[in-house]
């Protein structure tokens, strides 16, 4: 008996012993991202399936939502690299911060501008309000572009908080409309809500936009490369999972974002396969178009902007580094 019990407790303290040694091995990395929707899948497959663990990573996913909240928490040093693209590392680079684009999930509009059935064309939103997440975010930036874009003189911007808010806000009639990404969009149109502007119609404005993606403080990066690119690399390993594995995605998006309607679920992974980037760099047009345009909506100052050249806003070397070792080529056969 007692040498039962030796062997027992040997056992156990081997397997303890192995799993404490495997977690010290991992890297921990705080990683605030949003939005909580399609966008975001990629992260949310790297964490279930484990891949972040496979290349090193101890990864406490924290949703912040809107981007320029993400900005504020990495200000503050509570994360170095996080899950977002779009205005808000602009401004932040502008102002004298070091939080650059680092990967290109998105790089264009993906967004919808959803609207109450009575509402049939863009002069009817004139005195109407219109729900975004937050003033700076990717939803601001596609509402600003649409308002100048159609001479719009006195539409009502609201700030909601997040996506499910501003669901909340256009089905009880609090707002007119509201900027959405999928699959929100496609649960509004099912309930009877007209899609007055498309992705499609946004991207036709020739504004190159960074929907999603992910950035990092400069020095950082700089100090600790390694966990960039391990992090970008368990990013592409969770976007070609969720590509090539439907029911898996499908099962994934009804858990988290609780849809259970087949055509939405159906809807939801087409989405996923057409929208996420294989080679996730980060297109100098696309950030060169939206500093542009951010100075045309009058988002930033221009004189800021000409003291800044466009490469100061992001780097792609992490991205290159990947792809020279084969990896990206690779994962894609």
């Amino acid at each position: 008996m007692q040498k039962f019990s030796f062997y027992l407790i040997s056992s156990f303290l081997v397997l303890f012993t192995a799993e404490w040694v495997s977690s010290q091995e991992l890297t921990k990395v705080t990683f605030p991202y949003g939005p909580l929707g399609l966008n975001s899948l990629p992260w949310i497959v790297a964490k279930e399936r484990h891949f972040f663990e496979k290349n090193g990573l101890d990864v406490d996913m924290v949703y912040v939502g809107a981007s320029a909240v993400i900005v504020q928490s990495m200000l503050s040093g509570s994360a170095n690299i996080a899950g977002f693209g779009g205005p808000a590392v602009i401004t932040n680079v502008l102002r004298g911060g070091d939080i650059i684009q680092v990967a290109a999930m998105a790089p264009y509009f993906t967004q919808s501008l959803l609207v109450k059935p009575d509402i049939r064309d863009m002069k009817n939103l004139q005195g109407k309000k219109v729900g975004i997440t937050r003033f700076g975010s990717v939803t601001d930036f596609a509402l600003r572009t649409l308002i100048e874009h159609y001479n719009l003189k006195d539409v009502n911007i609201l700030q909601m908080g997040g996506f499910p808010e501003a669901v909340a806000g256009l089905s009880r009639g609090a707002i007119d409309g509201a900027v959405l990404s999928p699959p929100h969009g496609f649960r509004m149109i099912k309930e009877g809500f007209r899609e007055l502007v498309t992705p499609k119609d946004l991207r036709a404005l020739g504004s190159g936009f960074m929907t999603q993606g992910i950035a990092a403080r400069r020095s950082f990066a700089a100090a600790h490369r390694e966990i960039v690119v391990r992090v970008i690399k368990s990013t592409v390993e969770g976007t070609r999972y969720a590509i090539t594995n439907e029911d898996y995605t499908k099962r994934l998006i009804a858990k988290y974002l609780g849809i259970t309607d087949n055509d939405l679920l159906r809807q939801s992974f087409l989405y996923v396969t057409e929208t996420f980037v294989r080679e996730p760099f980060v297109p100098e047009s696309t950030m060169q178009s939206m500093v542009q345009r951010m100075v045309q909506v009058n988002m930033i100052d221009a004189k800021s902007v000409q003291a800044t050249p466009t490469s100061g806003y992001f780097d792609n070397s992490y991205v290159t580094e990947l792809k020279q070792s084969g990896f990206l080529d690779g994962i894609w056969k």
